[in-house]
């Protein structure tokens, strides 16, 4: 085979593994998943937690992160919570993957849930994670069936004990579980795995 029919055919060739690769690639839903633009718009906060962007030194990655901090335990862990809504719905039939990285001090649990943002506030791929003081990767994955979950949101119950938690390069996308770019996955997976659907609709 000649040269350049050789490199051609190479060229076609990594044409194609560039698509491929593209193809595969996640569409994260969340807006502001690495806190590098300064703020924490728009994730909100609800019962006593305080949310505040964290010293450069406490960042997962890049120079930013969120830091809470939770002053006690209260009478139910979900009596204070983040949560990312800015109107959202899952959508039916659809695969989802909620991912993010998390560190505490001191150690303390967190409550994953993505749920119906109204009461009864179903659970759909709700997790309970064990914190560290180094960070890990968490995830959870979900699919709400058949009808489309309107409005939605993506809430971290926190009120488990006193503690400071950290929260860097979170993830929502339509698919399975994948490890975070230039990471090994540390995190147990969901002990009840499931799968969901995003959207974009008015939430509480």
């Amino acid at each position: 085979m000649g040269v350049g029919k050789y490199a051609r055919l190479m060229g076609v060739a990594g044409a194609f593994a560039l698509l491929a690769t593209l193809a595969g690639a996640q569409d994260n839903m969340v807006t502001n998943a690495d806190f590098e633009n300064g703020v924490l718009d728009p994730w909100s906060s609800y019962g006593p937690v305080t949310l505040e962007m964290a010293a450069r030194a406490d960042a997962h990655s890049g120079t930013e992160a969120m830091m809470a901090t939770v002053p006690g335990p209260g009478a139910n862990f979900w009596d204070a919570g983040i949560q990312w809504k800015p109107d959202i719905f899952f959508a039916k039939n659809t695969d989802y993957t909620w991912a993010m990285f998390f560190k505490s001090d001191p150690p303390v649990r967190v409550n994953i849930k993505p749920e119906l943002g109204v009461d009864p506030w179903t659970a759909f791929g709700e997790n309970q994670v064990q914190l560290t003081e180094e960070y890990q990767e968490f995830w959870t994955e979900w699919d709400v069936g058949g009808n489309d979950i309107v409005p939605a949101s993506l809430t971290l119950h926190v009120q488990f004990d006193q503690a400071t938690i950290w929260m860097d390069d979170v993830r929502w996308y339509e698919g399975d579980y994948e490890p975070f770019e230039g990471a090994e996955p540390q995190a147990v997976d969901p002990t009840e795995k499931a799968a969901t659907t995003w959207g974009q609709v008015k939430s509480r």
